[in-house]
């Protein structure tokens, strides 16, 4: 078992432990909502390096998979966030900026996850 990894395992167990006490002490929607993602990151991270540690590695890969999905859910809700600001501001200029964000987080979504998804599909 290698030392950095189990570093790496306390310090997520220690990030969740501090967002979770954010999370519970403070009355700021606002603060809860931003904090909620990266504490949930930090839980599966931490969940998943003890998987590995065990050598359970299909659920790990499920704790993978929960990470990216939770990645993608919170950036395309923060773009949904930030365009519906800007319609409310009449800012269409931030809307066409996001446009961007918006087309390269599909194309990343495709080609990183889906279209290699399609492939293994294909190759069994």
């Amino acid at each position: 078992m290698n030392i950095g990894f189990v570093k790496k395992t306390i310090i997520a167990l220690i990030v969740s432990i501090f967002l979770g006490y954010i999370l519970i002490t403070t009355k700021d929607l606002l603060t809860r909502i931003v904090v909620i993602p990266f504490l949930m990151f930090g839980i599966t991270l931490f969940i998943r390096n003890i998987c590995l540690i065990f050598k359970k590695n299909k659920i790990a890969k499920t704790f993978s998979i929960i990470n990216v999905i939770s990645f993608f859910i919170y950036y395309f809700g923060f773009l949904v966030y930030w365009d519906y600001i800007a319609i409310i501001n009449k800012d269409y200029m931030s809307i066409i900026f996001s446009l961007l964000a918006w087309f390269g987080g599909i194309f990343v979504a495709y080609r990183r996850y889906l279209r290699l998804r399609n492939v293994d599909k294909t190759k069994k």
